[in-house]
């Protein structure tokens, strides 16, 4: 059957973070009820897939509904893992049972299937960043060193600099200052604005979204901020979704001034060591930008991307080049808005600032610090 999210009972609730916490790979806050509860109370458009076997529920699956049994991660693009979370050892086939909910297509980025419920589909391997610290920071830190000395070494040379060159060191963990979020979200919208790209902080939904995560304190679902100051001034922040020891983090942004101090891998070997203090035992960085993340990361997961569904177009079909990006940048713009009228708005800001994402590819391509300090 097919619900809408705020149709679950407690029940249903209950049952679906159980399944989650019976498989470790689910453990994501992004593939779990309280998360798809969210998205519901700010978009309104969420819906839930829930298989049944003998009486019990024994699969859950939140998505958005678009057109033509086209289908979208529910809380895109902010879900950066998608999963149906079910019971081990379950036989259902993943194709047959988004189908059973209207669902025809869709595109995965990260998609867990521990259980091989798309073990058929035409899809291809990512890696997805995770950090574990159950052991402690210190111990973790201590592995790194070992694995790549001359890297810790640097590490603490740059944090050593800002200390020396910017002000005391100051690392908050769960940082519950609204002028320390605004800070780190006007300082990702100036990153956006400056190398072109859509701006997903805009729509009044996910603005609504932020301010209900920082409120919520409880550290079994909620917003998390962790923030790096050199005595008064704020070097680098990272916003995002915790549930119990799993911290997801979506915004992360630096100061300007502070670029040439390295302050994201700064930043990250600081959360390493203090993350322990709030109760964090997983920081996800998920896919992608692995010539940082692959420091921290030591032994990351592979994770699926392409498309599931009887529809499906395998990435052999999909367009690449030109095409395929301006592809991707509609895509993105439909998923982060839900009215025509952002659509539009979206649309004009993408061709509008064209010239400021080429000038801003151009730069990527360049050797950048984080590469040579390494």
């Amino acid at each position: 059957m097919t619900i809408s999210a705020d149709a679950l009972t407690t029940g249903q609730i209950a049952r679906w973070a159980a399944l989650q916490a019976e498989t470790k790979e689910f453990g994501s806050p992004l593939v779990g009820p309280y998360f798809a509860q969210l998205i519901q109370r700010h978009r309104g458009d969420v819906h839930v897939a829930i298989a049944e076997q003998d009486g019990r529920d024994v699969a859950f699956f939140a998505f958005h509904r678009a057109s033509h049994g086209y289908a979208r991660p529910v809380g895109a693009p902010f879900s950066d893992y998608q999963a149906i979370v079910s019971e081990p050892g379950l036989e259902l086939d993943g194709t047959a049972f988004l189908a059973e909910a209207g669902i025809e297509r869709m595109a995965v980025s990260g998609l867990m299937d521990p259980h091989g419920l798309f073990a058929t589909a035409a899809l291809e391997p990512t890696l997805g960043y995770r950090i574990s610290v159950k052991d402690g920071g210190a111990a973790k830190l201590e592995r790194l060193r070992q694995a790549n000395p001359k890297w810790a070494k640097n590490l603490r040379r740059l944090a050593n600099k800002i200390d020396r060159e910017l002000g005391p060191i100051r690392f908050v963990t769960g940082d519950t200052s609204p002028a320390a979020l605004e800070a780190v979200l006007n300082l990702k919208i100036e990153q956006y604005h400056e190398s072109g790209l859509t701006d997903v902080l805009r729509p009044n939904w996910v603005k609504a979204m932020m301010q209900d995560l920082f409120t919520r304190t409880d550290p079994n679902f909620g917003g998390c901020l962790i923030t790096l100051y050199a005595g008064d001034y704020m070097v680098s922040g990272q916003f995002g979704v915790r549930q119990g020891g799993w911290f997801h983090p979506w915004i992360a942004s630096s100061c300007p001034k502070a670029h040439p101090y390295s302050p994201g891998i700064v930043f990250l070997g600081q959360m390493i060591r203090y993350a322990e203090d709030i109760g964090i035992e997983t920081i996800d960085l998920a896919q992608g930008h692995s010539h940082y993340k692959s420091q921290f990361s030591r032994n990351p997961v592979t994770v699926q991307t392409g498309q599931v569904g009887r529809r499906a177009i395998p990435a052999s079909g999909v367009k690449s080049g030109p095409i395929g990006m301006v592809q991707k940048r509609l895509d993105l713009i439909a998923s982060v808005e839900p009215d025509l009228a952002g659509r539009l708005h979206a649309g004009w800001a993408a061709v509008t600032s064209a010239p400021r994402r080429l000038m801003a590819r151009g730069k990527a391509q360049q050797t950048d610090r984080v590469s040579t300090d390494d």
